[in-house]
């Protein structure tokens, strides 16, 4: 039984790591086809990136690298080996295919450069919501935040996010000197934000997770140390088995839910979880009534 399901963990560890190189490739595809060639930046390290590139023609993915690196050994002992793993390999894999894919393709999009933020962000979008479904991420902004967040837990996860990718599309007004520099890089960021969301369940905002299980608390002290969000338990029992249960409610963001999948899986293989949208939230870490 102990090899089978050792099998098992072999087989899905080797699926997710073939599916976040997918991801890798969709996302690098964005950056060296349409939005590096426009001189457009859409948010996170990528943005840095190619910003540097710009100004002193310095690699894409050396700078996404070099930026990453301090936030992986910051971040190792704190988010768990897994996620670290495959976050490195997610990394590595997108930094080098942004500095390759320009000597494979033959011609970049540079006719419109507003068609280029939108399609951009769409690939870079749908290749993030690739990664993040697999419980990896491709560093930057993401790690950062949640590395802050340790300090102060007050601010949620999306809202530092949102400010640190904003700060650096912001700053693409500075170093290209043009209005239209910073519109078509916020148009992208914008689209990339949308896609990221429609990849992971959807484009609702959040996500109402309903866990059934008989560790309770294992499960949710996971998901508030990991996740750092609040969990609710809900005393129940089997009508046809009369066993005794619980269930946790706990509200998310979309790209939380495939990393607490994650950890209930490794805690409770036989655990019943129920996913459900929740189109406005109120409270804290969300919107504010």
């Amino acid at each position: 039984m102990k090899i089978s399901e050792t099998k098992k963990t072999i087989k899905q560890t080797i699926i997710d790591y073939i599916i976040i190189a997918i991801g890798a490739f969709i996302f690098s595809f964005g950056i060296a086809m349409f939005t590096s060639p426009n001189n457009i930046a859409p948010g996170g390290v990528s943005g840095i990136g190619t910003m540097l590139n710009h100004l002193f023609n310095i690699p894409i993915g050396s700078v996404i690298i070099a930026v990453n690196i301090p936030l992986f050994i910051f971040s190792f002992k704190k988010f768990g080996r897994s996620f670290f793993k495959k976050s490195l390999f997610a990394t590595f894999l997108t930094s080098s295919l942004i500095d390759i894919l320009p000597f494979i393709l033959e011609k970049h999009y540079i006719y419109s450069p507003l068609l280029a933020s939108i399609f951009g962000g769409v690939s870079i979008g749908v290749g993030v919501g690739i990664i993040f479904l697999r419980g990896g991420t491709t560093g930057g902004a993401d790690i950062l935040a949640k590395l802050i967040r340790l300090k102060y837990p007050h601010f949620s996860l999306g809202t530092l996010v949102f400010i640190i990718d904003a700060i650096i599309v912001i700053s693409t007004l500075f170093v290209y000197g043009s209005i239209e520099a910073l519109l078509y890089s916020t148009v992208s960021f914008f689209v990339t934000s949308r896609a990221v969301d429609a990849i992971i369940f959807g484009a609702a905002r959040s996500k109402m997770l309903l866990i059934i299980t008989t560790q309770p608390q294992q499960i949710a002290k996971r998901i508030m140390n990991d996740i750092q969000h609040g969990v609710t338990l809900i005393p129940a029992s089997g009508a046809y088995t009369n066993e005794e249960k619980t269930i946790l409610l706990s509200v998310v963001r979309p790209n939380e839910v495939a990393e607490i999948n994650k950890i209930v899986k490794e805690i409770d293989r036989s655990a019943f979880t129920v996913i459900t949208e929740s189109n406005e939230v109120f409270g804290y870490g969300f919107q504010n009534s």
